[in-house]
């Protein structure tokens, strides 16, 4: 699923002494099993690329056009 960190939500954190630039969120998330939470979203501008609205289209490159965007929490979990 995309999940989508916004300027906004990366300067709150920042001020909250969390760090979420692309670079930290890379090195400490990337093969770790993670919770997010935020906003649902259903991005329109990818209907047409989304295997849940346009199923079995060779130009789909997502598994759904649903995201979490904005994200407001991160947690790395145990494998569940």
């Amino acid at each position: 699923m995309i999940v989508g960190a916004t300027p906004r939500m990366r300067f709150i954190m920042g001020q909250m002494g969390t760090g979420w630039s692309t670079a930290k969120l890379k090195s400490e998330l990337t093969g770790h099993w993670v919770k997010i939470q935020g906003w649902l979203f259903f991005d329109e501008e990818h209907f047409a690329e989304a295997e849940n609205t346009n199923p079995a289209d060779a130009k789909n490159w997502r598994a759904t056009a649903w995201e979490v965007h904005p994200i407001t929490n991160i947690e790395v979990v145990n494998h569940p």
